[in-house]
């Protein structure tokens, strides 16, 4: 079985995270975008017990929020005690309305603005990852 939460119930219908996706598509259309919260909560914990076995402690994986930006994705990392990496003042904005603490955020990417910047302090960032001297120049 490649994948634990997809199945096939005896209506002949696929199920994800146990959850039957035709009565999913009839009650919120399609296309339809689903995640499975327990894969996703696994993966963390994954990660997190492996940096614990292999590298120095106070060691924190980070959640590329490139991959997507969503309040509820910012949510479980924080239950979950993971760090994020931020790359846009959209994807900083989210974490924040998710609720994320924002020390454990790295704010990577090039070209940020001054009000990127501003943001970002204004909401307690934890890092900044600059890229030029002009930036460094800015954050001071």
């Amino acid at each position: 079985m490649l994948y634990k939460n997809l199945a096939v119930n005896d209506a002949g219908h696929l199920t994800f995270g146990g959850y039957d996706t035709t009565d999913l598509a009839a009650q919120f259309g399609t296309p339809l975008m689903v995640m499975d919260e327990a894969v996703i909560r696994n993966r963390c914990r994954e990660y997190k017990a492996a940096m614990a076995a292999y590298l120095p402690e106070g060691s924190m994986p980070l959640y590329a929020s490139k991959a997507l930006s969503l309040k509820r994705i910012y949510e479980i990392m924080r239950e979950e005690q993971m760090g994020i990496d931020v790359v846009s003042s959209g994807e900083l904005f989210t974490a924040v309305r998710g609720g994320f603490p924002l020390e454990n955020a790295y704010f990577h990417g090039n070209s940020k603005t001054d009000a990127d910047i501003a943001l970002a302090m204004e909401h307690g960032l934890g890092c900044f990852v600059c890229d030029n001297e002009d930036e460094l120049n800015a954050i001071n």
